[in-house]
């Protein structure tokens, strides 16, 4: 029964209209503990009065994340660019004051090639803000291909599964480290992990949600990020003269983010875009501009 003199209709009439399925009747407080105890599980969800040892049987049967390679299955089918920018980040009051907007239509912009492991558009749209001109791509795309657009950096999006047998992205970015800057992003940060070398492992049941506290530790300043991932690299598994861990989780000391020492590539487990800090950490869309506009220098280094 709705409890509001200005609804105009129950949430149980809402959630049908809707079709959006829901639970209720269990304790909700004995399930999170179970969870917090034995780690993220499969579980299933039915309304027709399927026997409980049924539902136990059919759970156990749906495939663990563990191996699942996913971001080939959500990935876009062809190429296609990407000019739309953010409204709110050009119309905000502190835009200017933080070199995000405001610059001449004439500011040099930096041709970047984003692949799509499950990109969301929000990462697209602050790569407008500041100043790129993207070209999506498959996540299949081959790194000979995607020099072939003469881009001045790659991003490597989010994505969802297992990244260890995603082998295609991480032979790509073996070959791309040193011809082009390169930035990525959740799933993006794990597969270069493992293209510099290093191992990822499952997380007992993850990071998910707002306000993980973030510590920076070339800056020490702390970030207030959003986080939706299962996996993560391990730092002990990377080669220290190679590779510089640049970011920790301050809540159970993962890492969350890294750079190489050799070439120009550096990455972040968390999602800078989602704004939930609101904006602790768009400097790193300003930090591969810059890289990008430092690579294409005259004298510049490159591998």
């Amino acid at each position: 029964m709705a409890s509001n003199w200005r609804s105009a209709e129950t949430a149980q009439l809402y959630l049908n209209r809707h079709k959006i399925p829901v639970i209720w009747d269990i304790d909700t407080r004995a399930l999170v503990l179970h969870i917090r105890k034995v780690g993220a599980l499969r579980g299933m969800v039915s309304t027709d009065g399927t026997p409980a040892d049924q539902l136990v049987y059919e759970a156990k049967q749906l495939p663990l994340m563990a191996g699942q390679e996913l971001a080939g299955r959500v990935s876009c089918r062809n190429a296609y660019e990407w000019q739309k920018g953010s409204i709110e980040l050009a119309t905000s009051p502190w835009a200017e004051q933080m070199g995000e907007s405001g610059a001449s239509p004439e500011a040099t912009k930096c041709k970047v090639v984003a692949y799509d492991y499950g990109i969301k558009q929000n990462i697209l749209r602050l790569l407008v803000d500041h100043h790129c001109e993207v070209t999506v791509v498959p996540a299949n795309t081959s790194a000979e291909d995607v020099l072939a657009l003469r881009p001045n950096g790659v991003f490597l999006s989010n994505g969802p599964g297992d990244p260890e047998p995603v082998t295609y992205a991480v032979e790509n970015i073996r070959k791309l480290a040193g011809r082009v800057p390169v930035f990525g992003i959740c799933l993006g940060h794990q597969l270069c992990g493992l293209a510099l070398g290093g191992k990822t492992f499952k997380l007992k049941f993850g990071h998910h949600g707002s306000n993980h506290p973030v510590k920076n530790l070339l800056t020490n300043q702390v970030e207030i990020t959003a986080q939706n991932h299962g996996f993560c690299v391990d730092p002990d598994s990377l080669p220290s003269s190679e590779v510089e861990i640049t970011h920790l989780n301050l809540n159970d000391n993962t890492n969350e983010g890294m750079r190489s020492k050799t070439v120009p590539l550096f990455s972040v487990q968390y999602h800078p875009e989602a704004s939930p800090g609101p904006h602790d950490s768009h400097y790193l869309f300003t930090q591969f501009t810059d890289m990008m506009k430092e690579f294409a220098s005259p004298g510049s280094s490159r591998g």
